[in-house]
């Protein structure tokens, strides 16, 4: 589990970004602040190679035609508080790194600072080189945020989050 804070806004209501990610390579804006776990530099830092050199080519994996489906379960399991059931879905790399009390605690961090959960909007399904990425909208009652889940090729979540809106998939 990895618990970022932010500084406190000019409002003096604190950010909070709390997520749950099997360690692999992305960068996360969050509260104004970049945090890159695979210890590259931002891509406006990075040198450019020459134009005869070429990048091997990356192949996005294919997502699975029910991973829209399962982050709408995984969501329901999380606002019913069914902690168990979220982590049961989780790989092994991650049931390892975040219990269901941890996930409960999170939750709870973000119902603090976004207010209850009340709905959500349709989810939309991403493919990356890290998997199936679902982002559903969240309705909550100070705001708008975002429940984003990331499946493997097996169907096991391997990442779960609850972000602000507007933060990019790496």
């Amino acid at each position: 589990m990895v618990r970022l804070s932010g500084r406190h806004t000019p409002g003096g209501a604190k950010r909070r970004l709390v997520r749950f990610v099997r360690l692999a390579p992305a960068a996360v804006l969050a509260s104004g602040a970049l945090l890159l776990t695979n210890g590259s530099l931002p891509a406006a830092a990075q040198v450019r190679a020459p134009a005869e050199v070429t990048a091997p080519a990356v192949t996005a994996l294919p997502g699975r035609a029910d991973d829209e489906r399962l982050a709408l379960d995984t969501l329901d399991e999380v606002v019913r508080g069914d902690f168990a059931a979220v982590s049961a879905r989780f790989d092994e790399t991650l049931r390892h790194q975040a219990s269901p009390e941890a996930l409960a605690q999170a939750w709870k961090d973000y119902q603090e600072q976004y207010g209850p959960y009340r709905s959500h909007g349709d989810p939309r399904q991403i493919t990356t080189v890290h998997g199936s990425v679902v982002n559903v909208p969240l309705h909550m009652e100070k705001g708008t945020g975002e429940f984003r889940v990331t499946f493997n090729e097996g169907g096991h979540l391997i990442g779960l989050y609850f972000l602000r809106t507007g933060i990019p998939v790496p």
